[in-house]
């Protein structure tokens, strides 16, 4: 569980990276471009978070010994 809240925190910054090169892209649209990519990489990161905590929350529980 440790390092699902460890990598939120990186899909996060790479999410607000896409929105800020997305906002410069007003001026480029060279750069639009790149932070739209970026932001679809920080989507697909969150999928992968969704499906790694999804897979531990209904993983097969082992009892305490």
């Amino acid at each position: 569980m440790v390092s699902i809240i460890r990598n939120v925190g990186s899909v996060a910054l790479v999410i607000l990276l896409g929105l800020v090169i997305g906002v410069l892209g007003l001026v480029a649209a060279d750069l639009y471009a790149v932070g739209l990519f970026i932001l679809f990489l920080g989507g697909i990161g969150v999928a992968v978070l969704a499906g790694e905590f999804l897979l531990w929350y209904f993983g097969p529980r082992r009892p305490r010994a």
